[in-house]
């Protein structure tokens, strides 16, 4: 931030921005600081996660199977938990998706 100080006695305060988020002068975002990603990338990187931790657990169990002296039996467990838990949490997001739009159409 730097302070000019005018003839008339005036000052003026320029800033910088510092966030991403924050407007350039005219009022609108910056070309280098608007976002590509939308609700869709978000959506698919979340289903994303999902699946690799239901592919982690797969493998972790796969491995106990094959080569049990690798895989602590409390890894398994972990592993399962965690996945259980995302498609889990990720079954009740959609459910309650649905219930939304379905309220939302069924309004008169």
């Amino acid at each position: 931030m730097t302070i000019n100080s005018n003839l008339n006695g005036e000052s003026t305060i320029k800033m910088a921005l510092t966030n991403p988020a924050h407007r350039s002068s005219e009022g609108s975002q910056t070309p280098e600081n608007t976002r590509t990603s939308g609700f869709g990338a978000m959506v698919s990187e979340a289903l994303g996660s999902v699946s690799d931790a239901q592919l982690n657990a797969d493998a972790v169990f796969e491995k106990m199977i094959t080569n049990p002296d690798d895989v602590e039996p409390a890894d398994v467990t972990i592993a399962m938990a965690k996945a259980e838990m995302s498609l889990n949490l990720t079954k009740t997001i959609v459910d309650r998706a649905v219930k939304a739009y379905n309220d939302i159409t069924s309004m008169r």
